[in-house]
């Protein structure tokens, strides 16, 4: 049970990364790296880490990614302003 919760969090981690690199759109680029790092929180989770799946969830989902999307989303806010 461990190792398919492992490879399936492994695969999202794996599509939604490459997901952020593909899509041209930078609201879903930091909404899919919001899955990638919660993927590698459970993949953390399930290695025994649970203080770095937690600092992962924390620190980075909670903090920095949300930081990066209010700084697109004002920049994208903005750009739509400017052209009206």
């Amino acid at each position: 049970m461990v190792t398919w919760v492992f490879l399936a969090a492994a695969a999202v981690a794996i599509v939604f990364a490459c997901l952020a690199v593909v899509v041209r759109n930078p609201i879903l680029n930091v909404l899919s790296l919001v899955i990638v790092f919660f993927a590698m929180a459970a993949i953390f989770a399930l290695l025994g880490m649970d203080f770095l799946a937690a600092i992962q969830v924390i620190v980075y989902s909670g903090a920095i990614l949300v930081l990066f999307l209010f700084v697109v989303m004002r920049k994208v806010n903005k750009g739509f302003s400017e052209k009206s």
